[in-house]
């Protein structure tokens, strides 16, 4: 047991050492980024040169600017649930009852299909002849 135990991390380590990680070379070709070289294309040094203190503050920096940002959205919730009432609509319909119905000249005249289609000026002209020739 202890042999397996001592075989198996002897071959995780020396995984560990031949996998480590190796920056791929990243080409900037005009405005875009690219893993293969391109006409023109530069190469770019895309290795993060932080120390690890410095990376240690950025990442603190980061948390402490998402817990900020949490409470103050908390805030802004409670204030927002504080003026505004909890249901509107109902509230609307209450005061007037008129008002929760639509005007029957506000229907639409047609019905709009379940899913959309783009059509071009020539499509609608197509649309136009068949429409007059359907008669």
């Amino acid at each position: 047991m202890i042999h397996a135990r001592s075989f198996a991390i002897f071959f995780i380590a020396t995984g560990a050492v031949f996998m480590s990680a190796q920056a791929q070379n990243i080409y900037r070709c005009g405005d875009s980024y690219s893993q293969s070289p391109c006409p023109g294309g530069v190469a770019i040094d895309a290795s993060d040169s932080r120390t690890r203190a410095q990376k240690a503050q950025t990442d603190a920096a980061t948390q402490r600017d998402r817990q900020t940002a949490n409470t103050l959205e908390k805030e802004r919730l409670k204030q927002e649930a504080a003026v505004s009432p909890a249901t509107p609509k109902a509230d609307a319909a209450k005061a007037s009852p008129a008002a929760a119905t639509p005007h029957p000249s506000s229907k639409k005249k047609h019905k709009e299909p379940a899913y959309f289609t783009a059509k071009t000026a020539a499509d609608k002209k197509v649309e136009k002849k068949k429409s007059a020739a359907a008669p």
